[in-house]
């Protein structure tokens, strides 16, 4: 009788063990995956069978006053293929992507790496494109069902021939996506701005908003960027099933479709623009032409209507090219324009930040008659030079020191109206900080109240201009001092900061909005580049209408006095030698601004008593009823009234001849 052969109780343990670790793991898993991860894998498993389709809204159009387009939106053209509609015989695949090749121009196979500058390749600039044939394999690998662009932006007449073929070209399609366009280019670069891809730090943001972040596009600067909501839309959407490779089953979701964003007509007459452009390009060229030492590099002119607020045009040079940023940004361009020492993507006439020097001084005139520190009738002598006590503090005794009148000879009696219209400096020193020989005994306006009224001026605040990046200048006053530069105010100081010197820093368009309240009873007005909001339709949602920022304190009294000074600015002082129009009485303020910023010094330029200077000025008309204001200012101009004041002039006397050719044909 045989026995069965013996089996060793440790090794039935073990297999007992074994089976039940086993089964135990099974039901864990189960579990887990049941139970404890139930909602997020099925969450994962709803994801890969659904999909949402973001579908891009039509941006809005940008529009100067007259309907000239200066952004839009024009069809670029794409050759996609779609990897699943391919025919699979090898030999028709090769014929499809000659045909391809032929007609785009786009390389079958992905150039070699040395094809191209190694270092242009580093920044993507200039690289060889890839080849259809490894675009087309990554995307079959990917979502064989979705398409992928082959060649992009291809001339509409390629896409027309190669439309003509799709019917022999299985898997090829056309797509058309809008890009944007810049018709007028540099001219108005700084006031319309260009568009970007979504940065990664912006992505959750846009994306929460209905963007898509690898797609859409956003303004950076300009109206582009300052009216981005406006001008987007809203995107539409749907949800989808699909397959595992990604083709479109049904629609399983609401389908939203996408709102176009809205337009917008700009205050801004082009063909002003370009008037204003060129006076401002031609005297800086002529200046280079017959200067030595530091050449003219920037230049800023501005045109509004000092009524209403509406900026009708504004010019900062160098400027440079949004057209050359509609399709992609350039990285070679865009490094250059950073890299540039002038600064072309800086819009000087919003964030120029310059010492405003004599057009300041409708400050302390308007500050020192109604504060009663002198009277209109006064006379103050002006011998070209003084002599003041710099002081610290009340009980210092200070040190004696001399300041000059532009006039080295002195303008002798001055009164309020002479003052303003001479721009004499000797007169301002004693308004803002006293002049006892002179008749000031008062102690003059003093900076606490200097920096009040350009406040109520506008200065030391943005205007609210709808474009990014404004700056809002700097008037100092006693706390600014102590922190910023460790030190009390001095008397010094408020004699420097009366002539709109010292540490007063100002945007161009600041300095020419403190003209309004000279011609609207004391009102500040808002400044604004936008004029219309219309639908998708061109109907007007929005119309502008002036706002004002404050109403000033100052007296009417005291208004018509300045106004009255700068009319005679324009008669028998610093701008009298400037070319009149005829049947038009203007009223305007010129302005020499010594500097000393890190360009001058590396240069060497700044000596003491022959500093470079800086030229501003500032024109209205007609004098009774303005309807124009146009300031003009020059880096380094030196004289604002025989640099900034012919700029001023020219496009002053095209403005009024537009404006009788316009009546004139409106009468026809």
């Amino acid at each position: 009788m045989n026995s069965l052969p013996f089996v060793s109780p440790w090794r039935t343990g073990t297999l007992y063990a074994l089976m039940a670790i086993s089964i135990i793991t099974v039901i864990g898993q189960l579990i887990r995956l049941q139970v404890v991860e139930h909602e997020e894998l099925t969450a994962l498993a709803v994801e890969n069978r659904q999909a949402r389709i973001n579908s891009p809204a039509p941006r809005g159009v940008i529009y100067d006053r007259n309907g000239v387009i200066l952004a839009h939106n024009i069809p670029s053209y794409d050759v996609i293929i779609t990897p699943a509609e391919l025919p699979e015989d090898d030999l028709r695949l090769q014929e499809i992507y000659q045909r391809i090749a032929a007609i785009t121009g786009a390389p079958i196979s992905t150039p070699p790496l040395d094809a191209g500058d190694v270092s242009s390749n580093r920044l993507g600039e200039n690289a060889p494109p890839p080849g259809i044939t490894e675009v087309v394999f990554i995307q079959e690998s990917i979502a064989p069902y979705e398409s992928v662009v082959v060649a992009s932006d291809v001339p509409r007449e390629v896409a027309l021939t190669l439309s003509e073929e799709l019917r022999n070209l299985p898997g090829v399609g056309i797509q058309i996506t809008p890009m944007r366009d810049y018709p007028t280019g540099a001219l108005t670069s700084h006031v319309v701005g260009y568009m970007g891809p979504i940065t990664e730090a912006a992505k959750d943001f846009y994306i929460d908003r209905g963007f898509d972040a690898f797609r859409d596009k956003i303004g950076y600067s300009g109206v582009e960027a300052f009216m981005q909501d406006t001008l987007a839309g809203q995107n539409g959407s749907k949800l989808i099933e699909q397959d595992v490779a990604g083709l479109e089953l049904r629609v399983i979701g609401e389908v939203t479709n996408p709102k176009p964003g809205e337009s917008i007509v700009l205050t801004i007459d082009v063909q002003l623009q370009a008037i204003a452009e060129g006076a401002l390009r031609q005297r800086m060229k002529v200046e280079n032409q017959y200067r030595n030492g530091q050449p003219v590099t920037n230049g800023v002119v501005i045109a509004m209507n000092p009524q209403t607020g509406e900026i009708l045009s504004m010019v900062s040079l160098p400027n440079y090219d949004n057209q050359q940023f509609a399709r992609y940004i350039p990285i070679d361009y865009y490094t250059e324009l950073v890299n540039h020492p002038h600064h072309p993507l800086l819009n000087q006439a919003i964030s120029g930040l310059h010492p405003p020097g004599s057009v300041f001084k409708l400050v302390v005139a308007s500050g020192a008659l109604q504060e009663g520190i002198v009277s209109s009738e006064q006379f103050i002598n002006d011998p070209g030079e003084i002599e003041i006590t710099n002081r610290y503090f009340p009980n210092d005794p200070g040190k004696t020191r001399k300041v000059v009148c532009w006039k080295r000879d002195g303008h002798g009696p001055v009164d309020f109206i002479t003052g303003i219209a001479q721009s004499c400096d000797v007169y301002f020193y004693a308004l803002g900080g006293g002049y006892d020989d002179g008749g000031v005994t008062n102690g003059g306006l003093g900076i606490d109240r200097i920096y009040q009224y350009a406040t109520w001026l506008g200065y030391n605040q943005i205007t609210g201009i709808e474009l990014p990046g404004e700056l809002s200048g700097l008037v100092p006053n006693r706390e600014w001092k102590r922190i910023n530069i460790g030190e009390n105010w001095s008397t010094g100081d408020t004699y420097i900061a009366s002539i709109g010197q010292g540490y007063i820093l100002s945007t161009p368009l600041q300095v020419l909005n403190s003209f309004t309240p000279f011609i609207n009873d004391g009102a500040l007005i808002k400044p604004t580049i936008i004029r219309e909001i219309l639908d998708g339709e061109g109907n007007v949602i929005e119309a502008f209408q002036p706002r004002i920022i404050h109403q000033t304190p100052i007296k009417r009294s005291i208004i018509e006095k300045v106004s009255k000074g700068l009319q005679q600015v324009m008669v028998d002082g610093t701008g009298d030698r400037l070319q009149p129009i005829d049947g038009i009485t203007l009223a305007g303020k010129t302005g020499t601004a010594e500097y000393c910023d890190n360009i001058a010094q590396q240069a060497g330029r700044c000596k003491f008593g022959a500093w470079p200077a800086h030229a501003w000025f500032v024109a209205y008309g007609p004098y009774d009823n303005p309807e124009i204001a146009i300031l003009a200012f020059v880096y380094s101009g030196e004289e604002g009234a025989t640099v900034a004041g012919p700029i001023v002039m020219d496009i002053m006397d095209a403005y009024f001849e537009l404006q009788n050719i316009k009546k004139i044909d409106s009468v026809q």
